[in-house]
C-alpha cells in the first residue's frame, strides 16, 4: 500500500467497504502502527463507546481473541498481556470520542481542542456519514457529504497541517455508495472487498481473504482492472496483515 500512498500531513486517505466488512478494524490497525510512531491520533467515533473500542484495541495488541477478553475466559498469563497493554496506551498521546452523530463544528471544536492540549498528528474519523441520509432527500445528502468531506480535506488536514484519515460505506461492486462527492475531495480512496470463494482458491489461500484496491489516487498511481492488494484478515483478533501477493494471471 506504501507504494501507492501513505498517510501524511494535508492529505486525506479513505479506506471504504461495504457494512461490517471491516473499515473500522482497517482504521484501528493504522491507528496502532501511528501510536507505535510516536504520533498524536484523535480518533472520532461513530460506532463504538470508548469501552467497547478499548477492548478491540486491546484484543489487537494482545493477539486474545475479542470474545475471550470480554467474556473474562482469558488466562492469567493473558491478563497480565492486557494489563501490559492498558499501560502502554497509557503512554500514547490518543484520544477517542465517541460521537454517534457530529458535523464540521463538532469536529472542529475536538480537533482544535486535541492539537492545543496534546498536539495532534492525525485525524481519524469513523465513519464518513451524512446527517441528513433518513430524510428521504438523497440530493441533501451527497451534498452534505461533500461538503464535509471538502472541510476535512481542507479546513482540517490542510490548513492545520495534519493527516486524516477516515472510511466511508462502500457497495457489494467497490464503488463509493453515499456520495460521488467523497472521491472528488479526497487525497486516496482504497476499497476493501471480500475475496470470493474462487479468488481464494485461485489465489491460494496464502494470499488472504481480503482484496484492497486503489480506486482514487492524487498521490500516485492506482490499480487497473484485476489489480489488488492481498490482506489477510483475522477478525477475532481486530488483525489485518499484508498477506502474499498473487501473481496477476496474464492474458493468453
Amino acid at each position: 500500500l506504501n507504494q501507492y500512498a501513505t498517510i501524511e500531513a494535508g492529505e486525506l486517505f479513505i479506506f471504504a467497504a461495504d457494512a461490517k466488512q471491516g473499515k473500522s478494524m482497517m482504521l484501528l490497525n493504522c491507528t496502532v502502527d501511528l501510536l507505535k510512531q510516536g504520533l498524536s491520533v484523535l480518533y472520532i467515533d461513530s460506532e463504538l463507546n470508548t469501552r467497547l473500542f478499548t477492548a478491540r484495541i486491546i484484543a489487537h495488541l494482545t493477539g486474545i481473541e475479542y470474545r475471550r477478553l470480554v467474556s473474562g475466559a482469558y488466562s492469567d498469563v493473558e491478563s497480565e498481556k492486557i494489563k501490559e497493554a492498558i499501560e502502554w496506551l497509557k503512554t500514547r498521546r490518543f484520544t477517542h470520542i465517541y460521537l454517534p452523530m457530529f458535523d464540521q463544528q463538532t469536529i472542529y471544536t475536538a480537533v482544535k481542542r486535541t492539537k492545543h492540549t496534546v498536539g495532534l498528528d492525525v485525524l481519524v474519523i469513523d465513519y464518513f456519514k451524512s446527517n441528513t441520509e433518513n430524510t428521504g432527500d438523497a440530493y441533501a445528502t451527497y451534498a452534505e457529504l461533500g461538503k464535509f468531506t471538502d472541510f476535512v480535506k481542507n479546513r482540517i488536514a490542510g490548513n492545520m497541517n495534519i493527516a486524516a484519515i477516515g472510511a466511508c460505506q462502500a457497495t457489494a461492486a467497490g464503488k463509493v455508495a453515499d456520495s460521488a462527492k467523497i472521491g472528488r475531495n479526497a487525497s486516496t480512496i482504497a476499497v476493501i472487498t471480500n475475496k470470493t470463494q474462487e479468488e481464494i482458491i485461485e489465489d491460494g489461500d496464502e494470499c488472504g481473504n481480503k482484496k484492497l484496491k486503489i480506486i482514487l489516487n492524487r498521490n500516485g498511481s492506482q490499480h487497473a482492472e484485476g489489480e489488488y492488494i492481498d490482506l489477510m484478515f483475522k477478525g477475532d483478533n481486530i488483525l489485518y496483515e499484508e498477506a502474499k501477493q498473487h501473481k496477476p494471471k496474464l492474458p493468453y
